[in-house]
């Protein structure tokens, strides 16, 4: 190792799965001076393969890594594991990380699994729970949410400890059944109207309604704040202190009226930070080399 160090910078290579498509950030450093950097992007995973091990037969001192995004993962506020078993968490399906003798991080062995099976490549595993802990400045009553395209991920602080965690899927769509009703009674009255209706009628053009184009990240807004209110409302069910202050990690592009939302629904200061996650996954690996 120590002839390698002579011989190489080391290359520090990120990625994670975004839309079925693999992003990477491929960095070299000397001491803390940034030497190369390159952004990739590919389409299967044979691909981002490919190139990692070409960088890897150039370089052999490179470190790849990369989060687990799924929900088989959380935060325990203690490293204590009869805290682990009092919150009914199974120890022995469990891989757990220790944080300062005071928290820690965990995913399940399957979650493990998988993943090791499908990059048998990398170094280093982070939990998505570790970025926001890495980016988080105050810890004091205190909700970060990291907006991401298939999740949210929610982290609060308390004396310094993050104490309640919490992980929503944006793409899964709520049942409201009264809608469901209001549809079938509007449908009644229009076949009701229908009949008394000309048959000319049809041959009116109706003017096309245009959506705005930032409709989608709009229904992603307010996804991200029903998830904020439903956490806070759970956390709030405990006895837990009142939340002083909001902090969203952002990699999607939201809007940033998302921070007028949140002041107008639940009456808490907050604003929007734009982070590079690929960066700060290199960040932490550049402490554990």
């Amino acid at each position: 190792m120590f002839l390698k160090k002579i011989l190489f910078k080391p290359n520090l290579i990120a990625f994670y799965k975004e839309d079925d498509i693999y992003k990477l950030l491929n960095e070299q450093y000397k001491k803390n001076k940034l030497l190369f950097s390159e952004i990739k992007e590919f389409d299967n995973k044979k691909d981002l393969k490919n190139y990692i091990d070409s960088v890897i037969e150039d370089n052999p001192q490179t470190y790849v890594s990369t989060i687990i995004e799924s929900q088989n993962q959380g935060v325990v506020p203690s490293c204590d594991k009869h805290y682990y078993k009092e919150l009914g968490i199974d120890l022995e399906n469990i891989k757990s990380v220790c944080i300062n003798n005071k928290y820690s991080f965990y995913t399940t062995l399957y979650e493990l699994m998988e993943i090791k099976k499908d990059y048998p490549f990398i170094d280093f595993l982070y939990s998505v729970f570790a970025i926001i802990d890495y980016k988080s400045s105050l810890r004091h009553n205190s909700l970060y949410i990291l907006s991401m395209k298939d999740f949210s991920y929610i982290l609060i602080y308390k004396d310094h400890i993050p104490v309640f965690a919490d992980i929503f899927d944006i793409n899964e769509e709520p049942i409201n059944e009264e809608e469901d009703i209001e549809d079938i009674s509007d449908m009644d009255i229009v076949e009701d109207f229908d009949e008394t209706l000309d048959e000319d009628i049809e041959n009116i053009d109706e003017p096309e309604i245009e959506e705005p184009e930032n409709i989608e990240n709009l229904n992603i807004e307010y996804k991200i704040v029903d998830h904020i209110k439903t956490a806070l409302k759970e956390y709030y069910e405990n006895g837990s202190d009142f939340i002083e202050k909001i902090f969203i990690f952002d990699t999607i592009g939201l809007e940033e009226n998302i921070t007028e939302m949140i002041n107008d629904e639940i009456f808490i200061e907050s604003n929007v930070n734009k982070i590079d996650i690929l960066k700060i996954i290199n960040e932490i690996s550049r402490k554990n080399v």
